[in-house]
Order: structure tokens, then C-alpha cells, then sequence
């Protein structure tokens, strides 16, 4: 059996696991739905319980998740290990990558985005180098810049947003941090010079109060912000939250109120300014005057 066909029985066996949310799954349903899922109707055995033992642990190697057997009543997913955002990402990308090799018969009624993310080749690269604490060299060119300039950092973390893909580095020499888009680097060197990253950072925590990939150089504080959308668009933002932090305030007729807890960045304005006349900010008063100057500006008022 081709190792795709394997990896995309697992695939399904966690997928059906997690809309259980905890319940037990007798083995004849999970056969059944394996059965009705995938190529494993090609086996001769079909899908066996000896199959099944072989594939928690690579289930758990591949996908990050532990597979239980409570005495022979069903099978579940150990909740004590949650998902982390990585795998459930790993579940979405195989799932979107299995619904596009669908036969050509279904082209004509599906049409993914064409847009591809540039530099995703540098991705490996950068995590080896973070991984080692080895220095790499960027020839980078910013968009406004007519040459690419050469850059030397540790590479601490990688990040995505909105589909691109960034390094934070902290710059050799003078130890500041600093965030690369993949899709602006013409060439990437690994060095045999090792880094030491700064001893207050913390990769897991970096990012938590931001919206998107900048962060206040000074020590400003994330800031409570209250939006409120008309109906549709709050209902849009209640489906795709904008921030972890987000919190539902109230729903009316009238509208939807959000509250967040973010730096108040040029992301973040950027992202307001995409919702138009659709969204008001409500606090506080120094991004609503922002926001009403910006629709002025765009007005010609």
C-alpha cells in the first residue's frame, strides 16, 4: 500500500476521532467509515484491529496525537493532549491537499487560490539554524528598496501570517530583533558561527499580544480594544476571530461588539481600515481618531 494511502487512512482515523470530542468509537464504525473514507477497501483483510495497533504509534509520530482503547468498547482521543495550533494546521493543509488531488472530473467546480507564498524553500533552512543557534546570512530587498541588502541573524522563530511566511532573527552585532518576510530573501547562507538568543526571550510568549508580525520596539503595553461591526461583517469576525484574545460583548440586531487585547500596530489599522465603514472603534480614543482621519484622508475631506 502506497505510504500516501497510509498516511491518509490516519488522517481519517483522527478526523473521526476528533468529531467524537471524547466519545467512544466501537472499532466496526471506525471499519466501517475507514471502509467508506479511503482506498483501504483495497486490501484484501480490509481494514484489520492489527492494522489499527500498527497505526497509533505512527499515528501519534505523524499527527501528534495519542489514540486510546478503553477495554475494548471504542477507541478516543486523549484529551489531555490537546491539539497544539501546528497540528491542527498539519490536519488542515492534509485535508485541503487531499480534497485538491480529488479525480479531474471535480476541476471544473473547484478553483483554489492561484497565489503560491514565496520562500516557503527557506523554511527547512531557518528551522535547522534556529534549531543549531547557527547565524545565517539574508540577502534581503524590502519592496521599496531597488537592492537586496545583506542581513546577519539568529534565526529564533519562524511565523506565519496570512498566508506569508517570517523569521524573527536577532541581528548580529547588535543584538536587536528583527522580522523577515521569506517572500523578500534573494539568497540564504548558513554560517558555522553560533548565537546565543537573548536571555529574556521567551518564543512562545512573543507573539501573544500582537496582530500579525510587528511589535512595539518600546515597552507599551497591549491595549484593550473595543469594535463594534455591523451585523454581518461582526458575524464574519465571530466565524474567523481576528485575535486569540477576542471576546464576544454583545450581539444585537443593531450589531456585534468584539473586545481585544493587542498592540496597537500598523497591522492591526491596516486590517480596521480593510472593514471600512463596517466596523467603528469604540476605545480606545487614540486608534477610533486614527481610524475616522484615515476614511477622511481616503474621502479627500
Amino acid at each position: 500500500m502506497p505510504i500516501h494511502a497510509h498516511l491518509l487512512r490516519q488522517f481519517h482515523l483522527v478526523q473521526r476521532l476528533q468529531r467524537a470530542s471524547g466519545q467512544l468509537v466501537p472499532f466496526a464504525e471506525l471499519q466501517r467509515y475507514l471502509l467508506e473514507q479511503t482506498t483501504v477497501g483495497d486490501l484484501q483483510d480490509g481494514y484489520s484491529r492489527r492494522t489499527s495497533e500498527r497505526d497509533r504509534p505512527s499515528i501519534a509520530e505523524n499527527f501528534g496525537v495519542t489514540i486510546r482503547n478503553r477495554r475494548g468498547r471504542g477507541y478516543y482521543l486523549d484529551h489531555a493532549e490537546p491539539l497544539t495550533n501546528s497540528q491542527n494546521q498539519l490536519l488542515e493543509a492534509f485535508e485541503l491537499q487531499e480534497f485538491l488531488r480529488l479525480p479531474a472530473a471535480g476541476a471544473a467546480f473547484v478553483q483554489p487560490e492561484p497565489r503560491r507564498p514565496l520562500g516557503l524553500e527557506y523554511l527547512r533552512p531557518l528551522l535547522r539554524a534556529a534549531q543549531a543557534g547557527w547565524v545565517v546570512e539574508l540577502d534581503y530587498q524590502k519592496h521599496w528598496e531597488a537592492e537586496p541588502q545583506r542581513r546577519t541573524i539568529g534565526p529564533l522563530l519562524l511565523r506565519e501570517f496570512r498566508g506569508r511566511w517570517y523569521v524573527l532573527g536577532v541581528m548580529e552585532g547588535s543584538g536587536r530583533l528583527a522580522c523577515f518576510g521569506l517572500d523578500r530573501v534573494q539568497h540564504l547562507t548558513p554560517t558555522p558561527r553560533l548565537f546565543t538568543p537573548p536571555a529574556d526571550f521567551d518564543a512562545a510568549a512573543y507573539f501573544t499580544n500582537c496582530f500579525g508580525i510587528t511589535r512595539p520596539t518600546d515597552d507599551e503595553p497591549p491595549q484593550p480594544i473595543l469594535l463594534s461591526f455591523e451585523l454581518v461583517q461582526g458575524r464574519y469576525a465571530l466565524s474567523y476571530p481576528l485575535h486569540a484574545s477576542q471576546q464576544l460583548v454583545s450581539a444585537t440586531e443593531e450589531g456585534i461588539r468584539l473586545s481585544l487585547t493587542v498592540y496597537d500596530t500598523h497591522d492591526l489599522r491596516m486590517e480596521l481600515l480593510s472593514y471600512g465603514p463596517e466596523v467603528e472603534v469604540l476605545a480606545p480614543t487614540s486608534l477610533r481618531e486614527w481610524l475616522q482621519q484615515a476614511h477622511q484622508a481616503a474621502a479627500g475631506a
